[in-house]
């Protein structure tokens, strides 16, 4: 009676049966195996579909974990002609067949490498040959050829993966087959340090299957931001990481409540923590944190300031961001002695009385307290101030500039959003600072080429300018630039300039005296991103360039010159 079933499979032709992304099955399995069947039994019977590798029985511990068995076929056509027939009886034992999953199948792709006279097999190539191939392929693409051999999957493992970025996004990730998601995290999972969630989704269950990979290769990543999503759809997510990793969590516009916070209570080396734009919290349970050193929470005003004093009480903070959020009091202040970078909407005279203040970013406003603000953070602060960020769309007076340059230790140095704010009497006052190595005088429409010359010659240090939306800045700004930096000694980094919005049109970066001088002067042509509390902190240039446009048209269009002839690129001059 079995051959007689058996004997119908024969009669047709056999065709390949695919599991999930397009792999074929090799590898079938039985979920529920009766304790009755042996081995051989199993094997007698599914060989008269075609010739077996292997025949395993894996025996459950519990009774959660039922006994299976897994049947490896050595053609993939005799393993779909078995998976025809979706129930298969054995010795009066009914048992269920299905195919294993897709990560689960052998390699599979022997066609690549097939010897012929035609083509070249790809295993003969060295190491370093591999290699190169793969840098010239995209994330998918390296995982996809990682798949079709155990050597390349090793050339992956140990020499492409240990150079990719230590930043993930998830919605890249979301992007592969179920297979390439567990490839990656499997062979890429030592390397990865931050993962971004920025984007809300509709359907979870690639996030699922993501979430059992992670818990499957205990990732240790070390720095977590989760942007706009609901506390019903991370807990899953966090719980799948080993949390003792964690030093580092951001949680934008989530919709966290206190409650909230208790699970994170559970990362025992928690150091800093980003709340930033989650409205309805109190700050109840913040002083619970006790290793912390960096919070941002700007833009929660529900917070009172007592439930923040409490806070400040328990904790002791090196870095603190509450933009639009609390006005600190005294109390406040002193309470955060160990602060050195802190963050506010408005000027605070006593916040000057910080011992160990080493970065600012306030609001400017033209106020009677102005004066005497700058004048208390020049007697206080003008050896050891690092940093001064001034925001928003209030005009900067000379008196006002003349006291900030006072601070002659200053390196970064922001002069707010004001259009009339840059000046070239405001440059002839920032020469002064001879250690600055940022300025930003983005929209300044006052700024010409030739009144920026000097900031150029005198501060030797400097090393990012912001001139974006600076509208009549020019190429010629960049020719003289270039002609400065090359009778110095070269720097270790280029100088670095944003100067989106203004006249320099992208096509100077196909001319071959910048390409030969990149060394001396990088240009940045993309937008400001709205800074979203600890992802976007800081300076545009490192953070804004390298994360959210890593396709920048600078990389495109430079690595598209380097590929043509000489002959080409000094004709595009």
């Amino acid at each position: 009676m079995q051959n007689r079933e058996a004997g119908k499979f024969y009669g047709h032709k056999k065709k390949v049966t695919y599991a999930d992304n397009n792999v074929p099955v090799y590898k079938l399995r039985i979920a529920k195996l009766p304790k009755q069947l042996k081995s051989v039994r199993i094997e007698q019977h599914f060989s008269k579909f075609g010739q077996l590798i292997n025949v395993e029985i894996l025996y459950g511990k519990t009774r959660s974990f039922p006994t299976q068995c897994i049947i490896h076929y050595q053609n993939a056509k005799d393993a779909g002609a078995a998976l025809k027939q979706k129930y298969h009886t054995i010795n009066h034992q009914r048992v269920k067949v299905q195919s294993c999953p897709g990560w689960e199948q052998p390699y599979l792709i022997e066609s690549l490498f097939a010897k012929s006279s035609n083509n070249v097999n790809l295993l003969t190539l060295n190491d370093y040959c591999l290699e190169r191939i793969f840098q010239h392929l995209d994330l998918r693409q390296q995982l996809r050829l990682s798949l079709c051999h155990s050597r390349l999957d090793k050339i992956f493992t140990y020499m492409i993966c240990s150079r990719l970025q230590r930043t993930f996004y998830l919605e890249e990730l979301l992007q592969f087959s179920t297979r390439e998601q567990r490839q990656f995290l499997k062979t890429a999972d030592i390397y990865m340090e931050r993962f971004v969630i920025a984007k809300e989704y509709q359907g979870f269950k690639s996030i699922r299957n993501i979430c059992a990979f992670l818990k499957e290769f205990r990732l240790r990543i070390k720095s977590l931001h989760i942007i706009k999503w609901m506390p019903v759809q991370y807990r899953t997510f966090l719980t799948s990481l080993q949390l003792s990793y964690i030093g580092e969590l951001e949680m934008y516009r989530c919709n966290l409540k206190d409650i909230h916070l208790k699970c994170f209570l559970k990362l025992p080396n928690l150091k800093v923590l980003g709340l930033a734009r989650n409205h309805l919290l109190k700050g109840t349970y913040l002083k619970c944190f006790r290793k912390l050193e960096r919070l941002s929470l700007y833009e929660c005003w529900n917070i009172s300031n007592d439930e923040f004093s409490q806070c400040c009480r328990h904790l002791h903070l090196s870095y603190l961001d509450i933009r639009k959020c609390i006005r600190p009091t005294e109390t406040i202040v002193y309470l955060c002695k160990n602060l050195d970078t802190i963050k506010l909407s408005g000027f605070i005279e006593y916040i000057v009385k910080l011992p160990k203040l080493r970065s600012l970013e306030v609001h400017h406003s033209n106020s009677p307290i102005t004066i005497r603000f700058y004048n208390a953070l020049v007697e206080h602060h003008a050896d050891n101030l690092r940093e001064l960020k001034l925001t928003g769309e209030t005009y900067l007076m000379l008196p006002t500039v003349a006291r900030i340059v006072r601070l002659h230790k200053l390196r970064t140095l922001w002069l707010g959003d004001y259009a009339y704010n840059g000046s070239e009497q405001v440059v002839q006052l920032v020469t002064k600072l001879s250690d600055l190595e940022e300025i930003s005088l983005h929209y300044s429409l006052r700024i010409r080429d030739q009144h920026l010359l000097p900031l150029i010659i005198k501060c030797t240090k400097l090393k990012r300018i912001n001139l974006r939306m600076c509208r009549y800045i020019t190429s010629n700004f960049i020719w003289s630039t270039l002609e400065i930096l090359s009778q110095r000694i070269a720097a270790a980094q280029p100088l670095v300039i944003l100067v989106y919005g203004t006249r320099i049109k992208a096509d100077i970066l196909r001319s071959s005296v910048y390409r030969k001088n990149r060394r001396l002067l990088k240009l940045l042509f993309h937008d400001d991103k709205q800074l979203t509390g600890l992802v976007n902190e800081g300076s545009s240039f490192d953070i804004n360039d390298f994360e959210l446009n890593r396709t920048t048209i600078d990389t495109m269009d430079v690595e598209f010159m380097n590929d043509l002839p000489e002959e080409n690129n000094d004709a595009s001059d």
